[in-house]
């Protein structure tokens, strides 16, 4: 019977599952730390205010993010402030869209903020929709803003960043400190141009820079966390001299890294990702705009994307029309080309990795992201490490471990075409093409199947390019440049291939033969979508192979 849409729902659950694992890697060679990424959504727009000495008779404040320089100076006396389009609000917001008394933020007399919603039209804690009557705690840092959306783009009408005044300055300093921020700025190092990236001021080794860790204070607020492993975090990064540049910012903690390299006997480098982001400028690979160090941690500053993962937007919005998946699996073949025209294989190529610029699928551009796997392959199948997501595995990856013993062990830039493939099978279909029960057995024979009714729609040639592209042999799978150069990029006007969610679906499967010949037959009792989950603990090589090859069922089955 052909799947409902409750089974729709559950295929795109299965995706999300399948990719679950925090750092999106699932390896022995003790990489996968590096495999942060961009995907969560921001719970902050926020900015850092300029340096204010402690006033003893205000315990919070209200800093606009609308309205450049106003703050509200929240006094200890008072226990609720008012936001909303009426005169006799605290805080007065002339929006017709803001209802008369739209929000309140009190306190109880242990000083803990809440917020509770007062209009119909709602508001937002850290993007997080609040509706009319819920109340919600207020943390120090948290954004609280008002708006629409507009054609699914959010409009914002007023926002506010609420700071507790004890933790004004840093929430890691305590209030007698803040006399000293001053004196602390002035001596840290020069000051950035403004509306440009902080410069550190002392070049160390490796053409990164020294500095300290109260300079980064000063020149980067980096509060909001994005995403976190073993040693590291992906944390959002705001200018602390204009308070509207934002980047990503991965901070990687020395001694952990130290620690974890030692003990793993891991053949990673501190900066082996910077290296080689320094060396990449493409419009579809994510922008590296600087790397610096302090004694406890190693910081790469990075293009901030704000439309989210490939991933995500499947997951929300379905599979791609093929018009649309055509545009953009170009795009990231580009990309690849550049990399692989550089001999660098990514080895990590996957949708969590593959970043939007906008949620609009008109308007997208696709950026690749987290090269901590990434390396330079300049002879063939002189990659030899077992690391990636498994999903995403190419079977001589899978080999390489097997017979990691042998000369024959090895890969190269041909990984990332399989795992292109399967990029492109998830884009047409909003599915992983394999079960995860025997995984690695189904990579290694290339068994998948075109057999849910979203490739009822999908044309011949976007069947015959994945084919070509998940070839269990490297020598006869396209290499990049064969790929650019499919038929399938030759061809198809917008809108002949309609997304599933928006065209008419095939007939039901279980229809009398009168009503003709149907496009698929499923087996009675067989499941119509695939079920994925992919685990995140690391794999025991003893789990994975026994003596005579593959493991009946891998660590992934349930």
């Amino acid at each position: 019977m052909a799947p409902d849409s409750n089974q729709q729902d559950a295929g795109a659950s299965s995706l999300a599952t399948s990719a679950s694992a925090s750092a999106a890697v699932f390896q022995t060679s003790d990489e996968q730390d590096f495999m942060l990424t961009q995907t969560q959504q921001l719970a902050s727009q926020c900015f850092r205010p300029p340096v204010l000495l402690q006033d003893q008779g205000v315990h919070a404040r209200l800093f606009s993010l609308t309205v450049t320089g106003f703050q509200y100076d929240w006094q200890k006396d008072r226990k609720e402030v008012t936001i909303g389009r009426h005169p006799a609000c605290d805080i007065i917001v002339k929006e017709k869209r803001v209802s008369g008394y739209h929000l309140k933020i009190y306190r109880d007399d242990a000083f803990r903020y809440f917020v509770e919603e007062l209009s119909i039209n709602g508001s937002y804690i850290n993007k997080q929709f609040m509706e009319k009557g819920q109340t919600k705690s207020l943390q120090h840092g948290d954004e609280i803003s008002m708006g629409v959306y507009d054609k699914e783009k959010f409009e914002t009408i007023a926002a506010y960043i609420f700071r507790v005044a004890d933790c004004e300055n840093d929430s890691s300093r305590s209030a007698h400190e803040i006399s000293t921020v001053a004196d602390a700025s002035a001596a840290s190092g020069r000051e950035a141009p403004s509306g440009t990236a902080p410069v550190a001021p002392t070049t160390g080794h490796g053409g990164t820079s020294f500095v300290t860790e109260q300079w980064v204070r000063d020149h980067w607020d980096t509060r909001t966390v994005l995403g976190s492993g073993n040693f590291s975090e992906v944390r959002l990064g705001v200018n602390v001299q204009n308070g509207s540049e934002k980047r990503a910012v991965k901070i990687i903690d020395k001694k952990k890294f130290l620690q974890f390299q030692n003990k793993r006997e891991s053949h990673l480098c501190l900066n082996s990702e910077a290296d080689v982001l320094l060396g990449l400028n493409h419009s579809g690979i994510v922008g590296f705009y600087q790397w610096f160090e302090t004694e406890a941690h190693l910081y790469l500053v990075m293009e901030l994307l704000e439309g989210g993962d490939l991933l995500q937007c499947i997951l929300e919005h379905g599979c791609f029309t093929e018009y649309e998946a055509r545009r953009l699996f170009r795009e990231l073949c580009e990309a690849v080309r550049y990399l692989h025209g550089k001999r660098i294989v990514h080895r990590d190529l996957k949708p969590e990795n593959i970043l939007l610029t906008t949620r609009d699928r008109k308007s997208m551009h696709l950026k690749i992201a987290d090269f901590g796997l990434a390396r330079t392959n300049m002879k063939s199948r002189d990659c030899r490490t077992f690391c990636g997501t498994p999903h995403y595995f190419a079977p001589e990856v899978i080999n390489t471990f097997r017979d990691r013993e042998t000369s024959s062990a090895g890969y190269d830039l041909q990984a990332d075409m399989w795992s292109l493939g399967v990029i492109l099978y998830i884009m047409l279909s909003g599915i992983p093409p394999f079960d995860e029960d025997g995984l690695y057995e189904q990579i290694l024979e290339g068994k998948y199947e075109f057999d849910v009714r979203e490739w009822t729609t999908v044309s011949p040639e976007a069947k015959q390019l994945v084919r070509s592209l998940m070839t269990v042999n490297p020598k006869d799978r396209l290499t990049i440049h064969q790929a650019l150069d499919h038929n399938w990029f030759r061809f198809c006007a917008p809108g002949s291939c309609a997304s599933p969610y928006r065209r008419p679906m095939p007939p039901e499967f279980n229809q009398p033969p009168s009503a003709g010949p149907q496009p698929m037959q499923i087996a009675e009792g067989e499941p119509c979508t695939k079920r994925r989950r992919t685990e995140d603990a690391p794999m025991l090589e003893a789990q994975i192979f026994d003596s005579s090859g593959v493991k009946a069922h891998s660590p992934l089955g349930a």
